[in-house]
């Protein structure tokens, strides 16, 4: 009788969380692994979190936690061999240098929209969604196809960022203030200290990147939105400004100081965490690391793009260090590679940052490895290859804890001279641990604090953190009215003073003459 009670007590605390459709946006293996460790905070706190799969997912990457979620499938035009595909072609010309937003939206952009208007037409995975009863939506920023998922389904959503504000996508649709006098904007690779010449270039990229995302990246949303009259009152580009709260996985560790907006949070990053033990055949290769090892990882996606020139030009550098180098690689091996570099298409990166004997991390700079670094106090040498990449390293290496390389240019000499210079000067590793402390140093975990926010909004909704400012357009927002008011005022107040003047002046003259003439 008491085991049912117990039984009994359970299913009813069960029953008492709420119902949340998590959705993870991009192919990307990355931001799949981020977004189920996501639903894995929420489902230990008691929600019923189902997570919607189609994209070219590794579900052996999350085995761990496929009793505690509930998936939803559907057919998808973003299978593992256009996937793959798309990835070797974009990152072939981010190695060399060469790629652009443009070529991005031309292949994984249109690609994310051919997919979101699959879902959209799938009325039965929106029966399955309606009968699940969900009461809200989460969703990765990067792919604006789950604000239209979540407005079809008429349900409150909060969208989720990967990274930190990058103006003008972020911040100017939440309203957070962004000043461009020392803020810097995406890709612009600048530092919060700017000269006049770099003020103005800041100002340029901001106004070019805020028409290329209203106008470009989103107008085939807008299409999709109008064309399944979804929300019609709300334009596309409003679709941050709806949403009851952002998230954003960084902290004051990665980030600049900056202001931020009551329903803008930082969090931390999800997938930091403590070293789990090597397995056998790396603590093994730690082991014989008598100087120490350095950490090498263009991500999951970038290695396939890397030719086999650059390749060797990358395996010379490393294997003239005296310290073992963990190299993730995908393809035929350097013919130079060194004695002290081990290969592998896939390493325990978060292990082996965690552990003492490391010394550097080579990397593309995605958001999630450079907020491991930091979370283990490592030093960087970056690569940036696309997107937010750049940015992370401008951070980084103004915080004092990384060297920033350019890949196309990259040089045997320059990538030696670089991690040997973060591994000696030791004011890197110093840096990299204070940056480490300050990350550490939270009232609460990531995933507490993504749980919280996220029950908080489900709970109250979003409208107390909702600032005015979301409810006013551009003309209202930058005050634009009260200055041309103001401007036609003193244009009428100095008409009518210089006509005065005038009349004074003519009226004297006129005076002057009389008494003359007398």
């Amino acid at each position: 009788m008491f085991g049912l009670y117990l039984l009994f007590l359970l299913l009813v605390a069960n029953s008492s969380g709420s119902k949340i459709l998590v959705l993870s946006g991009m192919p990307a293996r990355s931001n799949f692994i981020y977004f189920a460790k996501l639903g894995e905070h929420l489902a230990n706190a008691g929600q019923e979190v189902t997570l919607l799969l189609g994209h070219y997912n590794d579900l052996d990457k999350i085995a761990h936690v496929k009793k505690l979620l509930k998936f939803e499938t559907y057919n998808t035009v973003i299978n593992k061999t256009l996937f793959e595909k798309l990835d070797k072609d974009y990152y072939e010309k981010a190695v060399s240098g060469t790629a652009s937003l443009a070529d991005w939206v031309a292949s994984f952009g249109k690609t994310i929209v051919e997919d979101c208007s699959l879902i959209l037409e799938n009325d039965e995975l929106f029966k399955n969604f309606r009968k699940a009863n969900f009461d809200m939506v989460v969703f990765n920023t990067f792919t604006p196809c789950g604000a239209l998922i979540a407005q079809k389904l008429s349900l409150p959503y909060v969208a989720f960022s990967t990274t930190r504000p990058e103006s003008p996508v972020h911040t100017f649709h939440t309203r957070i203030p962004s000043p461009i006098s020392y803020i810097p904007t995406v890709k612009s690779c600048l530092t919060t200290k700017m000269t006049l010449v770099e003020r103005l270039q800041n100002m340029a990229q901001y106004v070019v990147a805020l028409y290329y995302f209203d106008f470009v990246t989103l107008k085939p949303y807008q299409m999709l939105k109008t064309q399944h009259n979804i929300k019609p009152e709300s334009p596309m580009y409003n679709f941050l400004a709806d949403a009851e709260i952002v998230l954003f996985g960084v902290d004051w560790a990665s980030d600049i100081p900056r202001p931020l907006m009551p329903n803008t949070v930082f969090i931390g990053c999800m997938l930091c965490q403590e070293p789990k033990p090597l397995s056998n055949e790396w603590q093994e290769f730690v082991n014989s690391a008598d100087d120490g090892i350095v950490v090498f990882s263009l991500g999951s996606y970038a290695t396939p793009g890397v030719s086999i020139e650059k390749a060797e030009i990358i395996a010379a550098a490393l294997a003239r260090l005296p310290q073992k180098v963990a190299m993730r690689y995908e393809g035929k091996p350097p013919k130079n590679l060194g004695t002290n570099t081990k290969l592998a298409q896939w390493i325990p990166q978060n292990d082996l940052l965690g552990h003492p004997r490391t010394k550097a991390f080579v990397t593309h700079a995605g958001m999630n490895g450079v907020a491991e670094a930091i979370f283990h106090g490592v030093p960087i040498v970056g690569i940036p290859l696309w997107s937010d990449q750049f940015d992370n390293m401008a951070r980084m290496t103004e915080k004092g804890m990384a060297v920033t390389l350019t890949m196309a240019t990259l040089t045997s000499d320059e990538l030696y001279e670089a991690v040997k210079n973060v591994i000696e000067d030791l004011s890197y590793k110093e840096n990299a641990a204070r940056l480490s402390r300050i990350q550490r140093d939270a009232p609460m975990s990531t995933g507490e604090a993504a749980v919280f926010w996220i029950e908080h909004v489900i709970n109250h909704g979003g409208q107390h953190l909702r600032a005015e400012a979301l409810n006013l357009n551009i003309i209202q927002y930058f005050s634009l009215d009260v200055i041309a008011f103001l401007f036609v005022i003193l244009i009428v107040f100095v008409f009518v003073f210089v006509k005065a003047m005038s009349f004074f002046c003519r009226l004297l003259c006129k005076k002057t003459g009389k008494e003359k003439v007398n």
